[in-house]
């Protein structure tokens, strides 16, 4: 086909610009997706199986948290916007989503809710805010990341100003400790092992969630034997989420919450024993030793 009015080779220009112009645009969003969540009863859905209380949450107001099995584990996080009663957005990872929407259907088998994926997309932005606050409407959420960034929930077009690639964004969140669940990682932690308890993704005053009895207990009775730290990796590699990381004796002392390339670096969000400064710690033959960049 010849774009009108154009030569072959201006036709094919035109065509390749269009296609790395998709391709580039298509590497800058997020790989989360946003579910809504619609019916009289979503908040009360919500409140019985998360760690956040969406019963006391205002309208407008914009929630993270975590959804937990019976034994407490981590299962998925969110962010979740309160559209309405009856509206609520919730964005997770893509791959852990797809789980999420399985595991929550007994549980909105017999509710007055309906659970869907919304067209939303996840940018993340340089483009100033409205104000200090996160905004929320049914066509678009704006979040405040670190006073940095903006996290945008929108249609693809337009898309936000100032968007940046999800690398950039990726490795800005590992350095402050904001961890999140993968499909490798589904139920493998305590949200106290990712600090969800010190960056009030946890309402201990909420009442009862599933697997709440668990963290609870923790909580008040116990002490956290593995906290987040970020470590680095001299150079690049194949490392993924759920990598053992190793003492000199060959023993684990934590895993790879997360990892992202960073320069010539391979920055790791990890979950470790609180000693771990103590320790020669390798992941995958490579040492690993604790970052300079972690500001949290």
């Amino acid at each position: 086909m010849v774009y009108h009015g154009a030569t072959l080779l201006e036709t094919r220009t035109f065509f390749e610009w269009a296609i790395i112009t998709e391709v580039r645009k298509m590497s800058q969003k997020l790989s989360d997706t946003i579910l809504e969540f619609t019916g009289s009863d979503a908040r009360t859905v919500l409140q019985g199986q998360t760690t956040r209380n969406f019963v006391a949450a205002e309208t407008g107001s914009v929630l993270e948290g975590a959804f937990c099995d019976l034994k407490g584990r981590v299962i998925a996080d969110f962010c979740a916007a309160i559209v309405r009663d009856d509206h609520i957005l919730l964005r997770t990872d893509t791959e852990v989503a797809n789980y999420l929407q399985s595991h929550l259907q007994k549980y909105l088998m017999f509710s007055k809710t309906r659970m869907t994926a919304s067209k939303l997309s996840v940018w993340a932005s340089r483009e100033t805010a409205d104000s200090d606050s996160n905004s929320v409407s049914e066509s678009k959420v704006t979040v405040i990341r670190n006073g940095e960034f903006t996290e945008v929930w929108c249609n693809e077009d337009p898309r936000p100003n100032e968007v940046i690639d999800a690398n950039t964004y990726h490795a800005n969140r590992l350095t402050h400790g904001e961890a999140r669940v993968r499909s490798a990682t589904i139920g493998k932690y305590l949200p106290q092992d990712l600090n969800f308890d010190i960056n009030g993704l946890i309402d201990f005053d909420k009442g009862c969630y599933t697997g709440q009895e668990i963290i609870a207990r923790l909580h008040y009775r116990g002490q956290p034997k593995r906290r987040l730290r970020l470590l680095t990796l001299a150079s690049q590699n194949d490392v993924v989420a759920g990598d053992k990381i190793l003492n000199v004796e060959g023993k684990s002392i934590g895993t790879v919450v997360e990892c992202v390339a960073h320069g010539d670096e391979c920055l790791c969000l990890c979950e470790t024993v609180i000693d771990i400064d103590s320790h020669k710690a390798s992941i995958q033959d490579h040492v690993a030793t604790p970052s300079a960049l972690q500001r949290f």
